[in-house]
């Protein structure tokens, strides 16, 4: 029998890699022809390279690049290994119909987009990995043409002893966060190092892939560069980490049983690993929760695995593993099903195999000249660089007229919600609060989140909601299809509002400093308001927390410009979580930014404010002077301005007690919760602070300048109940320690009198009958 199979590159590491190669293997010995057709173009000095390090058996196989249509037809059965490769099956059921085609799932059904074409009309079998797999495939897509059977890992080589004790950890996979979860890993590692005190633990991580610079900068970020290793010689004894959100087997997982290493595994959302792996003894679960996997792993650490556990593991291996998955058993169930499946006449499909080879060749081509971009020095001349810049503004006006055609014909969808905060910087203030509300009253609504990196997509992912890189053209799609709209700036001048779309404005808090028409400077003012104005029309709501704040932004923002603006008076979202007072909440935050639960602790927030350029030098409050004169049970956290992350590193290693975050990881409102008390100079931070009626000491550094410069709304002076104090760290301390409660209700009433418990929940609904 003449058997193709389709893979996408079967030059990278990984299971379904290693799964074609397994299968090609075994078709070999088995007498078959067979064609291994690589969707990726490769050079025949890669293809040697390969046939060196994977076997002489390859020599055997014609290996061949994806062309179009030609590549896939003329064989007797097609085994397409990714199902956004089943649609292929169309065209060659049209030209060749008595191909068999067998189409295998080696990622998790809840990857499969529900926009996903599957074409299976025309797949004759699917294979699965489990029978609980098999029975969702069949239920959720309604095809009853699917069998399990797990894949071939005759490559695995059983040893009967056991690796007794090991701390080393490994992880071998893609760097895909979003599937993989390993930043989870870098998380508890950072428990175990630092809040545990065992220093002795290693991890080794084994990969490639696009999270590479997210994993670099988490461990840098989190200090454990003495203790994670990525791509270093792994150890001969480890114990294997899983902590992926789905597997449909894990073949590292299976490789490092068969050695005889042991396995810390997520089960995963859908439990698939634990049917899969419960048998063993080999095999601990973890539950990702920092405090319980940390005793999951310290008890495997203690625990000698020993030779009858070993003995009984590889029996349990041979019978799970070994039994039934030759190829002749799956060509024979294939076979099987195929007699079942009498597929109906098939018109010609619109897609082609040949327009998707050229579309895949354009991509990539695209991949590499955005690559090279960064790399071709700009016009020095000129005159050029004019030239560029005219250019540049000519296609923008050209996709702009294009947008407006397309925007003639798109829909967009009310079960889709586009939430931006500070530009996709971070993921927090009122967008975040309306889009958690919006997610626990309409469960099935698709909220996508603006990100401009990694470690916002980490943070967004935590909530179950999809990352979408800011000025991507998946960023644009996302917005595209949202009926609802939430920001707390302006809008990117690229996108094309559609007349269905509802944009919700929240702003990003209760302003202190001028903004916009109240600009005390007459240039800076005319400047930004006519930026601005433009921008603003394209507003269809905007949040308000009090008579006196609509009046503010009315006159910085010339609200009256537009008629058909509508101000709800529902208060700002982002505070209903500061007026739940919730107890539990406030622990699980201590958590998530100090890895510890100790409610002894006390935390002072220190949030100096923006100036104008980049400050390259710390406050003129002495912290460490400042934690020095505090008891050992108190702490200070920083939270810079969005334009001063570059400081983070600055403060971060100031003193062990002093604790600075990176900006694209902190929510702000999570920081009041934990906080006791607040320092600042003139940021707004100090009105949703109010609302938790604890200590507010204001600085007076260069308050004058800032207030003759830009200007103020009030006079800080007037607001009662707040400490000013100069810069000094005996005269702050002492503010610290002799009050502990402040009564700020004048405050909060007359600024942010609307502001209620519920005001998330409230904003959610109204917006989502809009």
């Amino acid at each position: 029998m003449h058997i193709k199979i389709l893979g996408y590159h079967i030059f990278q590491k990984g299971g379904t890699s290693r799964s074609n190669l397994n299968m090609m293997r075994a078709l070999i010995e088995a007498g078959h022809e067979v064609t291994y057709i690589n969707y990726v173009g490769f050079r025949q000095s890669h293809l040697n390279k390969f046939v060196l390090e994977s076997g002489a058996f390859l020599k055997k196989v014609n290996m061949i690049t994806f062309k179009g249509l030609k590549s896939i037809v003329d064989a007797d059965m097609l085994i397409l290994t990714r199902e956004d490769f089943f649609h292929l099956s169309r065209e060659v059921k049209y030209y060749q119909n008595h191909i068999t085609i067998l189409g295998e799932i080696h990622g998790p059904l809840n990857m499969i987009a529900e926009s996903e074409d599957l074409a299976l009309e025309t797949i004759d079998a699917v294979r699965v990995s489990t029978p609980e797999i098999a029975e969702a495939f069949k239920a959720r897509f309604e095809y009853p043409f699917v069998f399990p059977m797990y894949v071939n890992t005759n490559h695995i080589e059983l040893n009967p002893f056991p690796v007794e004790r090991t701390q080393n950890l490994m992880i071998k996979a893609r760097f895909e966060d979003q599937v993989k979860d390993i930043s989870y890993a870098l998380r508890l590692m950072r428990y175990i190092v630092h809040t545990k005190g065992e220093h002795q633990v290693h991890l080794y991580l084994q990969g490639y892939g696009p999270s590479l610079e997210l994993y670099e900068t988490l461990i840098q970020y989190y200090q454990l560069e003495t203790n994670v290793h990525i791509n270093t010689p792994i150890p001969k004894d480890y114990i294997y980490i899983s902590t992926s959100f789905y597997e449909t087997l894990g073949y590292s997982i299976l490789e490092a049983i068969g050695s005889g290493n042991r396995a810390c595994i997520y089960p995963g959302d859908d439990g698939v690993l634990a049917s899969i792996y419960k048998s063993f003894y080999a095999v601990s679960f973890m539950n990702k929760n920092l405090d319980d996997d940390y005793h999951i792993l310290k008890e495997m650490f203690a625990k000698t695995y020993s030779q009858s556990e070993r003995t009984a593991d590889v029996e349990q291996f041979k019978r799970q593993f070994s039994k039934d998955n030759s190829v002749e058993n799956l060509i024979q169930r294939t076979m099987s099903l195929v007699e079942e499946h009498h597929q109906d006449a098939i018109t010609k499909p619109q897609k082609s195999a040949n327009r998707y080879y050229y579309l895949g060749v354009i991509g990539r081509t695209i991949k590499r000249m955005k690559r090279l971009t960064p790399h071709i020095p700009k016009p020095q001349n000129n005159l050029l660089f004019k030239g560029y810049q005219k250019g540049r503004s000519v296609l923008f006006k050209v996709e702009s007229n294009i947008k407006t055609y397309r925007n003639r014909k798109r829909q967009v969808s009310a079960k889709h919600v586009f939430i931006e905060s500070f530009h996709g910087k971070n993921f927090s203030g009122d967008p975040k609060y309306i889009a958690l509300a919006v997610q626990r009253l309409y469960p099935d609504t698709h909220i996508y989140v603006s990100s401009v990196n990694a470690l916002v997509d980490m943070e967004i992912r935590s909530y179950q909601m999809t990352p979408v890189r800011f000025g991507s053209k998946a960023y644009v799609k996302a917005f595209e299809q949202c009926r609802y709209i939430v920001i707390n700036g302006n809008l990117w001048d690229r996108l094309t509002k559609h007349p269905d779309q509802k944009v919700i404005q929240t702003w990003h808090g209760f302003p202190m400093k001028r903004m916009v028409n109240d600009l005390n400077d007459s240039t800076e003012r005319m400047n930004q308001s006519k930026m601005f104005q433009p921008r603003m029309l394209k507003w269809d709501v905007v949040l308000s927390s009090s008579q006196y704040y609509e009046s503010l932004i009315t006159s910085a923002f010339n609200l009256k410009q537009h008629p058909q603006l509508v101000i709800w008076n529902d208060g700002a979202p982002r505070n209903s979580v500061l007026l739940q007072n919730d107890e539990e909440k406030r622990s699980n935050i201590q958590e998530k930014y100090l890895l510890t639960k100790d409610t002894s602790k006390r935390y002072i927030l220190f949030c100096p404010t923006w100036r104008k350029g980049e400050r390259h030098t710390v406050s003129e409050l002495d912290l460490k002077a400042l934690v020095g004169l505090l008891p050992e049970n108190y702490d200070i956290l920083v939270k810079l301005h969005p334009n001063e992350g570059h400081m983070q590193k600055v403060y971060q290693n100031m003193h062990p007690r002093i604790h600075c975050f990176d900006n694209s990881l902190v929510d702000i409102q999570e920081l009041y919760i934990i906080s006791d008390a607040l320092i600042t100079d003139y940021s707004s931070a100090i009105f949703d602070y109010a609302h938790l009626n604890r200590p507010i000491i204001v600085l007076t550094e260069d308050v004058d300048d800032y207030k003759q410069e830009v200007g103020f709304y009030f006079d800080i002076e007037s607001l009662s109940n707040i400490d000013r104090v100069a810069s000094n760290a005996k005269a702050v301390s002492d503010v610290i320690l002799n009050k502990k409660h402040v009564n700020h209700q004048s405050m909060t009433q007359q600024l942010m009198g609307y502001d209620q418990p519920q005001t998330d929940e409230q904003v959610a609904k109204r917006m989502m009958t809009l």
